[in-house]
């Protein structure tokens, strides 16, 4: 958490992204960002619920790449 809180892209990297984006290394990036805890004890609702939702709302940004970062 001492980390987190001196640096959050240690956890989820959006600035990192933004200044790759601004470099032209990558290209745009979506308008909507996701997170899920790292530890899911029951991942039924993880699998059946919440992927699939969020999986909809990436193809409806267009999304072609996802970067996943285990935290």
């Amino acid at each position: 958490t001492k980390h987190v809180s001196a640096d959050k892209n240690c956890v989820f990297p959006l600035d990192r992204l933004r200044e790759l984006e601004a470099e032209g290394v990558i290209g745009a990036l979506a308008p909507r960002h996701f997170s899920i805890m790292g530890y899911v004890a029951v991942t039924d609702p993880l699998i059946n619920e919440t992927a699939p939702e969020v999986a909809e709302k990436l193809k409806a940004d267009g999304v072609d790449l996802v970067l996943l970062a285990p935290a």
